[in-house]
């Protein structure tokens, strides 16, 4: 490599991990929408101007700018197609006597579009095959199925890991994900909005429905509430659990809210997330292995007895989470990684 004249990857590498600039820090009394459903006591502190002390690392600046980069492609096609309304719109929504929430919404699409216009414009741009082959298959559906054109719908577009796809297909978005689109229809008054999740590994899609009226409006509402009464009080939040257990599948897991967190250094001591993830995901998947042994009705060993008393210290609903265990059918092998 000393050889080389010059240098592409290298390049390349420093313009990813430069990111955009951050946002300044600066007291806000406002809830931003990709905020609604995390900890609350990160958000406490940087609605508080508290400077990070684990700010994102040069690789999850890697993975955001790889995350971007599918939602643009995705964008583009939408907009080739013709039925990209709007997009990089700023929403308000506030509760009387709670704090405003502001979010920007990703895309707006449907309408009444030109396929002939459409299409031409599709065949003018010489896109990469597959770009060009998804872009006309959406025209060729969309044309033929509603002639007299699409309902105007919200799409939030979200990228992430082939396993974490397969999670959300098994289980269901994100809740997090759920409820910052949820804020875009209460925002603008409408009904429906699709979120929508594309696999960086193999550009899988799933797409699922939120509404508005539903019952996650009163998980919104009552997220916004907790989040007034914390900052207008000045009383920072309890922090998160280091290991939750998660009823979806019925296994402990590492949180995510804590792995994630920008203060991970402050408010819990650990230098990292890889420190963190070192120490948490071995125990979960020791306590997955006993949980297992437990719903097989294997016979326990001291060292088993161990760690249930190790996790009863932590989640006194024990017998609760055996009895949910056995219903989801855990298995000793099954895989306890998580990325978001």
């Amino acid at each position: 490599m000393s050889d080389l004249k010059w240098s592409f990857f290298q390049v390349w590498n420093q313009s990813l991990e430069q990111g955009k600039t951050p946002r300044e820090l600066k007291v806000r009394n406002n809830i931003w929408a990709t905020e609604i459903g995390g900890a609350f006591v990160d958000r406490y502190l940087k609605m508080k101007a508290v400077a990070p002390t684990n700010p994102p690392n040069p690789r999850s600046l890697r993975k955001f700018e790889a995350g971007n980069m599918m939602e643009w492609l995705a964008g583009m096609v939408l907009k080739r197609a013709g039925i990209l309304q709007e997009n990089q719109t700023w929403l308000s929504y506030q509760y009387p006597g709670l704090l405003e929430v502001t979010g920007k919404l990703e895309f707006f699409a449907g309408g009444q579009p030109n396929w002939l216009e459409a299409n031409t414009a599709i065949q003018s741009l010489e896109l990469p095959e597959f770009f060009n082959r998804a872009t006309q298959a959406i025209v060729d559906h969309f044309s033929a199925s509603y002639p007299n054109g699409l309902e105007q719908v919200i799409l939030e577009i979200k990228s992430c890991s082939a396993y974490m796809f397969e999670y959300y297909e098994k289980y269901g978005a994100s809740p997090q994900h759920v409820l910052q689109v949820f804020h875009y229809l209460k925002a603008k008054n409408m009904q429906e909005a699709h979120l929508i999740y594309i696999s960086k590994d193999d550009l899988r899609m799933l797409e699922f429905g939120v509404f508005n009226p539903s019952l996650v409006e009163e998980v919104y509402h009552s997220d916004i509430g907790q989040m007034t009464r914390f900052l207008r009080k000045g009383t920072q939040p309890e922090k998160e659990s280091l290991a939750v257990f998660d009823p979806l599948s019925g296994k402990f897991r590492t949180n995510w809210k804590v792995a994630y967190s920008n203060y991970l250094t402050m408010l819990y001591g650990f230098e990292n997330q890889k420190a963190y993830d070192d120490e948490y995901q071995k125990k979960v998947a020791q306590w997955n292995r006993v949980l297992a042994r437990v719903v097989k009705g294997d016979n326990m060993t001291p060292a088993n007895l161990t760690v249930i008393d190790e996790i009863r210290n932590s989640f006194l609903n024990w017998d609760e989470l055996v009895g949910i265990a056995r219903e989801k059918g855990i298995k000793e092998e099954d895989d306890n990684n998580q990325e978001a």
